[in-house]
């Protein structure tokens, strides 16, 4: 069997701070989200709805799995516009958790992969990353690697919807 030396700097992570490079690297679903959906929408439309995904952003100002968590629960927000937001992001823990473990086994890629999950959905991508990074200084991690796969996933997500699709769930959001 291949064992790594990989050396593993494991820590119960805090609230983290996102360092530039990872910012830099790391896409912000919210701001992907906002910029596709409010393309065709009226000034006033876009305004609720950018308040509606910035309102759930957490401290570091990233967005947090965990904020959508709700949506599909009742049927008016599972109607809303914030549903495609949801259903964009439905990839993203396995993605995250691929590339955190990448020649992992055992016992430390479970670890990484439950801290690595848990920083998702309560601080964000960039917040998982940004511990990854550091728990696994020697691994060669390619930060632009995950900001692909999670950009792409993203992108194929959206592309299925018409700008009308959310147009329609924001008017029916107001009802």
């Amino acid at each position: 069997m291949y064992e790594s030396d990989e050396e593993l700097h494991l820590f119960e992570p805090g609230k983290l701070t996102i360092p530039g490079n990872i910012a830099e690297e790391i896409p912000d679903v919210g701001v992907y989200f906002l910029y596709w959906a409010t393309q065709h929408l009226r000034p006033d439309q876009a305004r609720e709805l950018e308040s509606a995904v910035n309102g759930r952003r957490c401290q570091n100002g990233w967005f947090p799995l965990e904020s959508l968590d709700s949506i599909g629960s009742s049927r008016r927000s599972w109607r809303g516009p914030l549903a495609y937001l949801a259903r964009m992001v439905e990839k993203d823990p396995a993605i995250i958790k691929a590339w955190a473990t990448i020649d992992l086994q055992g016992e430390a890629k479970d670890r990484i992969e439950g801290t690595a999950n848990r920083l998702l959905f309560k601080q964000g991508h960039a917040a998982a990353a940004t511990w990854v990074m550091a728990v696994r200084p020697q691994s060669g991690l390619s930060l632009s690697m995950l900001g692909d796969a999670l950009y792409r996933n993203w992108e194929d997500s959206v592309s299925s919807l018409r700008p009308k699709d959310v147009a329609k769930a924001v008017k029916r959001w107001n009802r």
